[in-house]
């Protein structure tokens, strides 16, 4: 018998290789809930704020927009004149900015089904939640 890390026994070389399946997996796993979980919160970011682009105040028309909101300022200053709302999807800019927001909307809901997936690895075997959580970030 081989005495390998640990004080384990081996008795097979795919012993070896198996024990250290075993361990690159979990980690591995706990690598995809971490970046599921970072992707999630940015996801939630980039759809709930209404805006994130912006002009400097050097720039002919100075103003910001986001997935669904967008603000220009006058030439003179003042309140910026904002136009979208999230919650009266007609104040959307075009079709493409609406079709971006429902794509964004579907993809936090999914990612947030993916991070309570996760949750499942208590109730069933790994390989099944994998499968779930793997086939939801497909979409």
């Amino acid at each position: 018998m081989k005495k390998m890390e640990k004080n384990i026994e081996y008795t097979d070389q795919s012993h070896i290789y198996t024990t250290s399946y075993i361990r690159n997996s979990k980690a591995i796993g706990v690598l995809w809930g971490v970046f599921t979980i970072c992707f999630a919160i940015i996801n939630i970011v980039v759809f709930i704020q209404p805006q994130w682009i912006g002009d400097t105040q050097d720039s002919k028309g100075t103003g910001y927009f986001g997935l669904w909101m967008r603000c220009t300022v006058g030439p003179a200053g003042g309140p910026p004149d904002c136009q979208g709302k999230l919650d009266d999807f007609a104040s959307l800019l075009n079709t493409p900015s609406k079709a971006a927001t429902i794509l964004v909307g579907l993809s936090v809901v999914l990612t947030l089904l993916c991070v309570c997936t996760m949750l499942l690895f208590f109730f069933f075997h790994s390989s099944t939640v994998f499968h779930m959580a793997g086939s939801m970030q497909l979409l």
